[in-house]
């Protein structure tokens, strides 16, 4: 507990100094439109917040001078917005326009002041002291006359009298609320450049980070894709960094002050409606014990279902907000119990994960309400975020360095496996070289012959590998096993190399013996599944490519060190065929050698795929899908298919695209299934784009 207790001693100092980018010292209110601060010391007190009440003039957009400022039976708390509020008998909604004056005493003696101002729902024109000061989008007193913005701005002007009068233009027909919802902030010249250019470089700082971790936690996704966390965890971290540039002092709109206002809005909202969700799925994958998978895929389709909100405009979408944020409350509830659950039982890196998520969905929390508001403060989600990404960074630091370990002691492990094992070859193999036993074998012993080369994979290992224990896997491979190698020696072949969830077999009198191999090891695979699907377990699929030529048999390596291996363009060709089963969606492919040598002496049922480019290889080879051994049900489909699906092949072949799309397209509307059909159309579409 020392190391984590360190661990939150130094997100807590961080935490600060993040807090300090966007915090205010002090905070005044105004009272009937007007704020005394004649005894406030700029240079003592520091910054001022401006809060409290303004005169308010309803559809009316009231210039410096005019009369009609002399008289304001009206008024509004600013930080806040209009929306629900009643003028006469009407209750107002988010759009309109208005006018808002606030007069201030200042102190004597005041050189050149500075004020930060905020953004606003969604357009302004400010006069200080008489002059326009600033102006942000157009303000208009319809929809197709005004022109939204919202973007914060940083003025500076001379404060020649004792006072200052802020008159204040909004208007709104683009968002849901119409107002100024966040704090106007007054100081010297030097605290307000000051803060701008700290709440600048927050801003960017935080933005690189979450952007690097986007880019860190996705790139390790595409090298690992089975560990999809990262995934998760990656575009969460690329949402929160659009919301960061655009939120806050929004720095996409001041380095692009035309960028669509629709669009930027969408860019905010994606975030805060999917966001959520990844956060759930991430956290379900670090702890699956504590947490249920299927909550997490339904807070992303209840994500994706809002997000559809943002094909409307923003008067439509951002509708939403407000039903969705309860929704983010309830995710941050299920969190909670699956972080609580996990620390209670002592799930390795869940006190980490907790503080770091506590720091996140209190911030989150304060979004909800500044954007109710509720509290004046200001969007502090993406600093929570970061806060929770060292947190994550320090975890995975911590999980590598234990990784490491287990790999060294793992590597040792192997390393007195296969000095045990180094000077076992079948006896086939033996055989083959002319020697009796295996301590008659010499470095560079070798033999040419002809033979069938039969490969084949598990399809499937990977998906089943990763529910069950390194034990488990090992017996779940002995158990297929146990049942094909006695298949192969029983066809008169041996098996060369076991690699993982593969196997590599050598039959040296027939390629019908390869075949045969093939037909049994299905048969068997069928059985085996029965029992399988019958307990509840995931079905073993298997990917099967024969072929036949010559190859050389011999040892390499050197005097301490050495092993039997196979080298031949043939064996590598096999290989590529059984890889090709992933492709074309079928479970037997074999050469045109293989079916030149059995068609006479095999009753096969088997289709022409066509001729493919192999890695290896410089011409194309002839391939073809053996059937015989499916079942009755896809023999028929592809039985039905089989004319116009070679006729299709021939036309592509020939690159007539036209006729070979409508061949396959024929093909698979009677066989949907076939993914030979698709492959060749996914082809085809790419052949037509490129050309």
């Amino acid at each position: 507990m020392s190391l984590l207790n360190k661990l939150i001693q130094f997100i807590f100092v961080v935490w600060l100094i993040l807090l300090s980018g966007c915090s205010d010292l002090q905070k005044a209110s105004s009272d009937h439109g007007n704020l005394v601060l004649e005894d406030w010391d700029f240079e003592k007190d520091g910054v001022v917040g401006l809060k409290g009440e303004w005169d308010f003039y309803w559809k009316q957009l009231l210039e410096p001078g005019d009369s009609a400022l002399l008289y304001s039976e009206s008024k509004i708390t600013l930080p806040g917005v209009w929306n629900d509020r009643r003028e006469g008998n009407k209750k107002l909604d988010g759009n309109g326009y208005a006018t808002f004056r606030l007069k201030i005493n200042m102190p004597h003696g005041l050189g050149r002041m500075g004020l930060r101002i905020p953004f606003h729902f969604t357009s302004y024109k400010l006069w200080v002291n008489g002059k326009v000061i600033d102006s942000n989008g157009v303000v208009g007193t319809d929809a197709e006359s005004a022109v939204p913005q919202t973007v914060p701005k940083y003025v500076y002007f001379d404060v020649p009298e004792d006072r200052l009068e802020l008159i204040l233009h909004i208007s709104n027909y683009s968002y849901t609320k119409g107002g100024a919802p966040a704090m106007y902030k007054l100081g010297t010249e030097k605290q307000i450049r000051q803060m701008r250019t700290r709440r600048i470089a927050f801003d960017l700082i935080l933005t690189g980070s979450l952007f690097i971790m986007a880019l860190y936690h996705i790139s390790f996704f595409l090298l690992r894709r089975k560990e999809i966390s990262p995934l998760y965890f990656g575009l969460l971290c690329f949402l929160f960094m659009l919301r960061t540039i655009c939120l806050g002092e929004t720095y996409l709109i001041e380095t692009f002050p035309n960028f669509n206002f629709e669009l930027y809005t969408k860019l905010i909202f994606i975030g805060l409606f999917i966001g959520p969700a990844f956060f759930i799925l991430f956290i379900e994958h670090l702890f699956p014990e504590e947490s249920n998978s299927k909550i997490g895929r339904f807070y992303l389709i209840i994500g994706l279902l809002f997000s559809v909100t943002l094909l409307f405009p923003a008067t439509v979408s951002t509708q939403a907000i407000v039903p969705f944020q309860l929704i983010v409350l309830s995710t941050l509830i299920y969190l909670m119990y699956i972080l609580i659950r996990a620390v209670v039982k002592k799930r390795e890196g869940a006190a980490i994960a907790l503080v770091g998520t506590l720091v996140f969905i209190g911030t989150a929390i304060n979004d909800i309400l500044f954007d109710n508001q509720l509290i004046n403060s200001d969007y502090l989600a993406p600093y929570g975020l970061f806060v929770f990404i060292f947190c994550q960074s320090f975890l995975l630091s911590f999980k590598f360095s234990r990784s490491f370990t287990s790999i060294e002691n793992l590597s040792v492990r192997i390393q007195r496996i296969n000095k045990a094992n180094s000077r076992f070859v079948p006896l086939q193999f033996l055989s083959f070289l002319g020697k009796e036993s295996v301590v008659d074998v010499q470095l560079g012993d070798n033999v040419t012959k002809n033979m069938t080369i039969f490969f084949a994979d598990i399809r499937s290992f990977t998906s089943i590998s990763e529910g069950l224990t390194p034990e488990e896997n090992f017996n779940f491979l002995n158990n297929l096993l146990k049942r094909f190698s006695p298949i192969v020696r029983k066809n008169n072949g041996f098996i060369d190399k076991f690699m993982g969830d593969s196997i590599m077999a050598l039959f040296p009198d027939n390629p019908r013996d390869g075949l045969l191999t093939a037909r049994d090891v299905l048969r068997e695979l069928e059985e085996y599944n029965e029992n399988r699907v019958k307990g509840g377990l995931m079905p073993v699929k298997l990917g099967i490519g024969i072929n036949t030529g010559s190859l050389m048999l011999g040892t390499i390596g050197e005097e301490e060190r050495m092993d039997g291996t196979v080298i031949s363009d043939s064996v590598n060709l096999a290989s590529r065929l059984e890889g090709l089963t992933k492709t074309f969606g079928v479970r037997l492919i074999i050469s045109e050698n293989v079916l030149s040598e059995v068609k006479d002496v095999m009753n096969l049922e088997y289709r022409f795929l066509g001729e493919v480019i192999v890695k290896g290889k410089s011409k194309s080879v002839p391939i073809y899908d053996v059937f015989s051994f499916d079942s009755e049900e896809i023999k028929e489909m592809k039985r039905s298919i089989k004319e116009e699906f070679e006729m299709a092949i021939d036309q592509y072949q020939n690159e007539n695209f036209d006729e070979a799309m409508l061949g396959f397209s024929s093909a698979l509307r009677k066989y949907p299934q076939d993914k030979s059909s698709k492959y060749y159309l996914n082809k085809i579409e790419i052949e037509k784009r490129m050309s």
